[in-house]
């Protein structure tokens, strides 16, 4: 299935935060989600400032989608 992000110049990183986690809830935990948000915000870090949230929102949900499902969290 093909997502876009609906991140925006005014989004910031928790509303990007809270977006993946509603989409994510139940199979992944929420120490997951933000972990890989931290990581990839890092990641780019020398990224323009507006187009952080989207250049985030997309990485983060694509290692979170290849990531395998957490059991018993």
């Amino acid at each position: 299935m093909l997502r876009y992000s609906t991140a925006g110049i005014g989004d910031s990183y928790a509303d990007v935060a809270e977006r993946l986690f509603l989409e994510f809830a139940g199979r992944l935990p929420l120490a997951l989600i933000t972990d890989t948000l931290g990581e990839c915000r890092a990641q780019r870090s020398t990224s323009p400032e507006t187009a952080m949230p989207e250049l985030l929102e997309r990485l983060a949900r694509q290692r979170l989608t290849s990531s395998p499902t957490a059991v018993g969290f």
